[in-house]
């Protein structure tokens, strides 16, 4: 009779803890669900005059190569390969995404901004450079045009945690200015 008595007072006592736990596990994700919800970043119009006053890509005579990375915290180099790279011109448009979410850390405070239109105008395409890194982040744009420029790609990698693995890198954004005629070899990183 004792051992059946000590058996319902352990079987209380757990379901006790497991519900204890539960509720803490509960709050926890409410919490960090919470912590996660922003407004969506509200695009600005695309200001298609200022547009139409900048040449068009490929129109130009400079080119801008270079290589894209971060170092992890133990000094371990992530390329940015297979990543696109971007050069895009700086205008209202470009400047509010570049100042939203310009250098943005996966693992930081800030959350990486959500737009609304979701998609940018199309339109922007043409005045602006796309290419892909290659195995070492290596990129390159040929016949750009004279201009200030946003140049920037993402790394990311993931390290390995208790339960799954963890994201790590960002967004590597830089300012450039690009005269006609000239070479710049750039090492996009922060």
């Amino acid at each position: 009779m004792v051992i059946f008595e000590r058996a319902k007072e352990m079987k209380k006592r757990m379901l006790t803890s497991l519900v204890r736990v539960l509720a803490v596990m509960m709050v926890v994700g409410l919490m960090s669900g919470c912590a996660g919800l922003q407004p969506a970043v509200k695009r600005v119009p695309f200001p298609a005059e200022e547009y139409a006053k900048l040449p068009e890509m490929g129109t130009g005579t400079a080119t801008v190569r270079g290589q894209a990375f971060l170092k992890t915290m133990v000094g371990e180099v992530k390329y940015a390969a297979g990543n696109e790279v971007v050069l895009a011109p700086v205008t209202s448009y470009s400047t509010q995404m570049y100042e939203t979410s310009g250098n943005w850390a996966i693992d930081s405070w800030r959350p990486y901004p959500q737009y609304e239109p979701r998609q940018p105008d199309p339109r922007r395409k043409k005045y602006g450079g796309y290419t892909q890194g290659d195995g070492e982040g290596r990129f390159e744009f040929k016949k750009v045009p004279e201009g200030e420029y946003y140049l920037g790609t993402y790394v990311q990698w993931s390290i390995p945690q208790q339960y799954g693995y963890r994201p790590q890198g960002g967004t590597i954004t830089k300012k450039i200015t690009v005269e006609e005629g000239k070479e710049y070899n750039m090492i996009l990183t922060r």
